[in-house]
């Protein structure tokens, strides 16, 4: 019986020691459901509070709390604060709330300098333009030819005016603080159109009135308004010409498609005749006649010999 509450005791134990053990583990890991928090402090009210890029929220009676999950590993969130006049906050956060306590953050804006501006009044002749600072349109030119900007941001500005049938008035300007900048700006009328000249193929020489001017595809610019005879040249390709008119503050488009030169090969020809060529005869094999002398002499030799016999 001893050594059966013995056996009952160590039991015991051992699972009072796992039970310790596997508690200690589930305490020094993550556990996924339990919250925190983050007390975001600031002095200034209403500002914009963004967490890990988002916002969550503005700081109402000089705090936000923004919920967290808990952990024992150190953390990484990017804290921002921002108030329009004020500088940005921003903070890397490492450490992360306990179950159900809050950390406390506290971020101070410090207020901008006050910006400095001035008055630029633009007096535009012709009227009915558009007005581009910096490359941002700030409105048309009424038909009083004045157009004023104010409270626009000292320093170097780039003005840029567009009026059709003129050339674009551009000039950089210098606005003085608390002043007001007046500038005259009278836009030049446009004479001349453009030409925009291409062929298929291209590379061809590109004469206007007879003056070479350049190779396909080209853009001429600055031409005279009026008609223009146009002639295209490419060796291989047969000549292209053409006409069009230039028009006042536009560009003409004139393309061209040149057609090969197709050299033609002679074929051989054939020699017919109705006349059957001469031919030549050939001479038949003739015998030929031995000299009366010969005959005789043979003769004369056979009858000699007969008598001897």
């Amino acid at each position: 019986m001893g050594l059966k509450k013995k056996s009952y005791v160590f039991l015991f134990l051992f699972l009072i020691v796992g039970y310790l053990g596997f508690l200690g583990y589930a305490l020094a890991q993550d556990i996924p459901g339990e919250m925190g928090s983050y007390e975001i402090r600031s002095n200034v009210e209403n500002a914009s509070v963004y967490f890990d890029g988002k916002f969550v929220g503005n700081i109402q009676k000089g705090s936000l709390l923004v919920p967290a999950e808990i952990s024992n590993r150190p953390v990484h969130h990017q804290l921002m604060i921002q108030a329009p006049g004020y500088t940005t906050y921003n903070e890397t956060i490492v450490q992360a709330p306990k179950p159900g306590k809050s950390n406390i953050i506290r971020g101070t804006l410090t207020v901008l300098p006050p910006a400095k501006t001035g008055t630029l009044s633009l007096a535009v002749s012709p009227p009915g333009g558009e007005v581009y600072v910096d490359g941002v349109f700030s409105g048309k030119v009424d038909q009083s030819g004045i157009h004023v900007l104010r409270d626009i941001d000292s320093g170097y500005r780039n003005i840029l005016i567009k009026t059709p049938g003129y050339v674009d008035w551009y000039e950089r300007v210098y606005v003085e603080t608390n002043m007001n900048t007046k500038i005259r700006a009278t836009l030049t009328p446009i004479t001349t159109g453009s030409l925009a000249v291409s062929s298929v193929p291209s590379s061809a020489e590109i004469l206007l009135n007879g003056n070479p001017v350049g190779i396909t595809p080209l853009t001429i610019p600055d031409l005279p308004a009026g008609p223009v005879q146009i002639r295209l040249t490419l060796p291989g390709y047969q000549d292209w010409s053409g006409e069009t008119s230039i028009i006042i503050g536009q560009t003409v488009p004139v393309s061209a498609t040149l057609q090969p030169i197709v050299v033609q090969t002679p074929e051989p020809q054939n020699i017919t005749s109705s006349e059957t060529p001469n031919e030549t005869p050939t001479p038949a094999p003739t015998q030929s006649t031995l000299p009366l002398g010969v005959v005789l002499g043979a003769l004369a030799i056979m009858a000699f010999y007969g008598k001897k016999r």
